[in-house]
């Protein structure tokens, strides 16, 4: 499988600059919250059987 490197530079001027700084200082906290319960799992086994289902290779 072949991969591409893609680099872009970046150059400010002074309009470019302002508008950067306008819309950090207008930025909003953004609050994640998760909708499901969820369940702590340790045990190995289990990870592998909650991996096995998922993949599909019960």
């Amino acid at each position: 499988m072949a991969t591409k490197s893609f680099i872009t530079d970046f150059k400010l001027n002074a309009k470019s600059g302002y508008k950067l700084i306008n819309a950090i200082e207008n930025s909003k906290k953004v609050k994640h919250t998760i909708n499901q319960s969820t369940t702590d799992v340790t045990k190995k086994e289990e990870i592998d059987s909650i991996m096995k289902a998922f993949l599909g290779e019960d």
